[in-house]
Order: structure tokens, then sequence, then C-alpha cells
């Protein structure tokens, strides 16, 4: 095997097609079904269980995947530690950024970094927290920014803050008037929630399952900016963190602190925990602990 077998084998597990993976790969769905079938010959044990519609790892698939994405991940910074090494401070970071997260505090800290470290590049990618998760188990994301820590113990994390949750609402609502909110009071209302993709999603369902009520979604967004312009319009009210909450037009939306339960948004840095990790990103997680230090933002 070599380091081209292992690449089609991350993307046929990745996208769970043989069709897919030779797109991506530019080469025939022929060529990748060959190397899978030459990959299972030369480890004799079977890497996917197929049929008509899908293909999915097996037991034995899962484990060498991530050998896989391990030696592929090291590999592609091979070049970039090598010169790292010489003192040639260069190389690529993708980091994973929920469009949630303290916009102006992120710019600071990129502004502070690429001053330092001009030469290293940055490829930021706006996910939600779920699909940041992914993007680091997967090798995609060198680092990642979640608003809910996941509980799975493979990750490490840095946690920098634990904001709580404001009832977000048009100014003629009878709610902009409160000085609090309570989550059961709220029965009737209709919700403005970000997708699915974002954890943030999970944890108002659930809490509101818990006050004894399914929230009545109408709308679902990746984008902070349409939930907004939802809420001016008055077709619902949303739930956003203070910080967020702060940068509002208080002309378009109210902000209401909401109680009983308080729900906080807490937001971590998260990277694969055992996993191959550049030069480059490990420069940036210095300088983001001694950044957040410095801001007293550390949680």
């Amino acid at each position: 095997m070599d380091l081209h077998h292992l690449k089609y084998f991350i993307e046929v597990a990745r996208h769970k097609s043989f069709t897919k993976a030779a797109e991506i790969c530019c080469v025939s769905q022929s060529a990748i079904s060959k190397t899978i079938k030459d990959l299972e010959a030369e480890l004799g044990t079977v890497l996917f269980n197929r049929n008509s519609k899908y293909v999915h790892l097996t037991d034995a698939g899962l484990i060498f995947l991530s050998q896989s994405q391990q030696i592929v991940s090291m590999f592609r910074n091979l070049k970039t530690d090598f010169e790292n090494e010489l003192k040639l401070e260069k190389g690529k970071i993708t980091i994973g950024l929920p469009p949630i997260t303290g916009v102006s505090i992120f710019a600071q800290l990129l502004a502070n970094f690429r001053k330092k470290h001009p030469q290293v590049e940055i490829e930021l990618y706006e996910y939600g927290s779920k699909k940041v998760v992914i993007g680091i188990q997967d090798g995609t994301l060198d680092l990642g920014v979640i608003c809910n820590l996941p509980n799975n113990d493979m990750f490490e994390t840095m946690t920098l803050s634990n904001d709580p949750l404001c009832v977000v609402t048009h100014p003629q609502h009878d709610i902009s008037k409160l000085p609090s909110v309570n989550l059961a009071s709220l029965t009737t209302e209709s919700f403005v929630l970000y997708t699915k993709d974002f954890s943030l999603h999970e944890e108002i369902v659930n809490n509101c399952k818990l006050a004894g009520f399914q929230p009545k979604i109408v709308f679902e967004t990746s984008q902070l900016e349409l939930m907004i312009q939802m809420v001016a319009a008055n077709l619902g009210i949303a739930l956003l963190p203070s910080k967020t909450c702060e940068r509002l037009d208080a002309s378009r939306t109210i902000a209401i602190p909401l109680l009983k339960p308080t729900i906080f948004h807490k937001m971590s840095i998260i990277w694969r925990k055992g996993h191959y990790m550049s030069h480059a990103a490990r420069l940036w997680l210095t300088n983001a602990e001694e950044y957040f230090k410095e801001e007293k933002l550390l949680f």
C-alpha cells in the first residue's frame, strides 16, 4: 500500500461512496474499487460493508481509518515541520469556528497571531459545533471552537467562556417589557433557532422539554444575521449568548435575561487528543492560550 491508497480509503469512508471518492480524488471509480480490494487483500480483512445504496466501515475499517488519518496527516505536515525545525515558521492551520462565537475576540486573536507569525497561513471554516467536532475527528480540521463540549475523551480542550443566554425579541413584543424571562413562560412562543449542526440547538430544545414543553420552531438557520432579521420582523424569538446580544441594535431587537433555568453558552477550543499536531497549529494554540490569559477570558 502507499499514501494514495490511504487517501482513497479515507475519502470512501468519509463520503460512504465510491463514486463521490472518485470525483474528489479525480480518478475513476474502478480505480477506487480496485484500491480498496487490494487493501483488503493485503490486510486480510474486509474494510467496508457494501450494498446497492451505500458503503460503511466494518469494525476493522474503523481501526484502519484512525491509523490512516494519522499517517496522512503526518505526511501532509512533514515538509512544514521540517521547515519549522529550521526556524522557518511556515505552514497552514485549519480552524473550525461557529458563527455564534465572539467575532471581535477572535479577530483580535488572529491579528495578534498574524503579527507574530506572518508566514503561517490560516484557513477558517464557519461550521456549527457538531460539524467542527466531526472535522477534528476525521483530521480535516486542526483546531476547532465549539459551544458545548462533547461527552468524549477523544479531545483536549481549552475552555474560554460560560455565557448565559438571553431571550431576543421584537421591541413591540410583550416580553420586551419584562426585566427577565422564565423558560416555562415561552410555551406558546415561536422560536427561531440555529440548525441542528449547532449544539446550542440541542441545548435549547432539551431545556424546553425539561421545562415541560416542545418548542415551536418556525425557522432554523446557520446565519446569525438572518436569525436577527427574523426576530426584527417579529416572526419569532431567539435565544442567544449575552455577549452576542451586546452587539444587537436595540431599535430592532430587545434582549432580556433568561432565568429559571439559566442556560449557558460554553465556548471551548478543542483538538484531537494524542493526534499529530503540526508546529504551526501548536504555535497558534500557545498564542491563543497566552492571549486569552492576558485578556482574562480563560474560564
